[in-house]
């Protein structure tokens, strides 16, 4: 998938991989392994996962060096995924976001992105892949857009590449493919 000297960037931070790795599906104690051996630089994390109760913190598992994409899954409002994505930055996540507003008609999307980029964040806006949908997103400060493959957690492959294709051919931002897919090389059918 990497070629070699071939670098991403991303909001101004430059990355040798593409691979973005979800932490919602591992236990804490393989976190750090599933890190080094996808060799991803950046990881999601839902907030919520940052200290379960008092038991255990997931940022004492991720290595160092790592770029944390804290998502605001869970949110129904801009506000709320705004208020998600300072907490986020307080507890030591960076400026990094993920921003995914459920049920939404993309205006909540929209309006969350617009502000945290007016607040220096770097907006990673989670969406289906529509294309006036990712204009209104780039012109609201989005770094990229995150349009789905396939619904979330379906594991079937790349389900929207003709939309997608419309990003890619029309949109002057990087495209992420995010949710549905099996595995990485799937992400990639949408380049072909």
């Amino acid at each position: 998938m990497n070629k070699v000297n071939d670098k991403f960037l991303l909001g101004g931070h430059e990355f040798s991989s593409r691979f973005i790795l979800g932490s919602g599906k591992y236990s804490l104690d393989l976190i750090k392994a599933a890190v080094e051996n996808a060799g991803a630089q950046i990881i999601t994390i839902a907030l919520r996962r940052a200290n379960e109760g008092g038991k255990a913190n997931i940022l004492d598992y991720i290595p160092e060096g790592v770029t944390l994409l804290p998502n605001t899954s869970g949110a129904r409002t801009a506000e709320e995924a705004v208020r998600i994505a300072r907490l986020s930055r307080v507890v030591g996540c960076g400026a990094f976001v993920k921003i995914e507003v459920i049920r939404d008609s993309n205006y909540e999307t929209i309006k969350a992105t617009e502000q945290l980029a007016k607040e220096g964040f770097i907006v990673m806006p989670y969406m289906y892949p529509d294309l006036n949908v990712a204009r209104d997103l780039m012109n609201a400060g989005a770094a990229c857009v995150m349009p789905l493959g396939a619904p979330i957690g379906t594991n079937k492959g790349l389900c929207t590449k003709e939309f997608i294709q419309i990003l890619i051919d029309e949109i002057d931002l990087p495209i992420i493919v995010d949710a549905g897919i099996g595995r990485p090389s799937q992400a990639c059918e949408a380049m072909e």
